[in-house]
């Protein structure tokens, strides 16, 4: 038995937003805009608002959110009393999206829903109407059920989690991610990867949300490399579709420990959520696949050797072959390593006791100990600046 949701209508495709304006008003003649800083990818919808004379009022996110400003944005959206909630940007904007059109009509603190280091009450209210458009191909929150935020005392990422919060409508424009840089382009698009490994392997996959992972990681891993150094439009779409997919892996399977540790690390480091998840992935799976080995587990090396042959178009890939081509793109992309994001084997401890107590890393195929996890952070470390030949298995 499984279940399956995801957001209530998706419009994908070059053009998309600008093709499907009229949505808004089928919500009402106000709305709360969350964007990214300067986000100048919002200006045909805000200019399209005022035509119709629908107010809105527009609120920036500029990093990473923390609750206690979201507990700040809540406050003002009651005040200005929206009909839907219209997110445009990256993974951070559609969460404070989300979270607000969940918080505006319910009452209380953000702690009183967030988990974690909340109550996790469940909502009594419904959410306003969200609409959620990505700038960016890697989070894919437009069609998940979270909305993960920063908890600045207690030093970790934690997350409202409801399926009242995916949103009414996804619009999925690759153009929208026409141009962004390449550093930008390859944290997202890893993070994808990412959700789509994750929820590939993880201990409680489904045979829907299989059929995504496969599908969206055909299409990431020859993708790539030419939407982030190329900005090729096909690529761009791709990953735009691509990502959306691991949303939805995500929100009707489980994540794993390269999640549980991003969260711990996320409130630590200050650097991007895609960075720290693509760097942790392939040493993530390489435990992983020790683990199986050890405990026998037969089926779980064949969900790796499956996901290897996927990655490399090799069908006699074995579960090894996964990690190198994660390492290779990497590589390619030049990404920041963690130890260059400020990992320090002094936080090794700490981050690990907090990764045991994320939700994500429940999902995990394989229980993994406290000293597991600091075996992967050290070899984060260790292997960081090594040439490609270096392999952790």
């Amino acid at each position: 038995m499984f279940q399956f949701m995801t957001a209530t209508r998706i419009i994908f495709g070059e053009g998309a937003l600008n093709n499907s304006f009229s949505i808004f008003n089928n919500y009402g003649y106000s709305a709360l805009v969350v964007t990214g800083r300067d986000d100048q990818r919002a200006d045909s919808l805000l200019a399209y608002l005022s035509q119709q004379n629908i107010r809105y009022q527009r609120l920036a996110v500029h990093d990473e959110p923390l609750i206690a400003m979201v507990e700040e944005m809540a406050a003002a959206g009651r005040l200005f009393k929206p009909d839907m909630v219209i997110a445009i940007g990256g993974g951070s904007v559609m969460d404070v999206g989300k979270a607000l059109s969940a918080l505006i009509p319910n009452q209380g603190s953000v702690y009183d829903y967030v988990e974690v280091v909340g109550r996790a009450l469940p909502l009594t209210a419904k959410p306003l109407p969200c609409i959620a458009i990505p700038t960016t191909a890697g989070t894919g929150s437009e069609v998940t059920r979270n909305a993960v935020m920063i908890s600045a005392q207690e030093n970790v990422k934690a997350a409202i989690r409801s399926p009242d919060l995916i949103p009414d409508v996804a619009i999925i424009d690759p153009t929208l991610t026409y141009g962004a840089d390449k550093s930008l382009s390859a944290r997202c698009g890893m993070d994808a990867f990412t959700h789509l490994m994750e929820a590939y392997v993880c201990g409680e996959p489904n045979p829907l949300t299989d059929m995504i992972c496969e599908e969206g990681l055909r299409r990431l891993a020859p993708a790539i490399i030419h939407a982030c150094e190329d900005d090729d439009p096909k690529a761009r779409a791709d990953m735009a579709f691509a990502s959306m997919l691991g949303g939805m892996a995500q929100s009707n399977a489980k994540l794993g420990a390269a999640h549980g540790l991003a969260a711990a690390l996320g409130a630590v480091l200050d650097a991007p959520h895609g960075a720290i998840t693509a760097q942790l992935a392939p040493y993530v799976m390489a435990e992983n696949i020790l683990a199986a080995r050890e405990a026998g587990r037969i089926s779980l090396l064949n969900r790796y050797r499956q996901l290897a042959c996927i990655l490399t178009g090799r069908m006699n890939a074995e579960p090894s072959d996964g990690i190198v081509w994660v390492q290779r793109i990497l590589r390619r992309l030049d990404l920041e390593t963690l130890p260059q994001l400020g990992l320090c084997d002094t936080m090794f401890e700490e981050v690990a006791v907090s990764a045991l107590r994320s939700s994500s890393i429940k999902g995990n195929p394989l229980p993994l100990s406290e000293s597991r996890l600091i075996h992967i952070l050290q070899q984060v470390c260790q292997f960081s600046n090594l040439e490609e030949s270096s392999d952790p298995v």
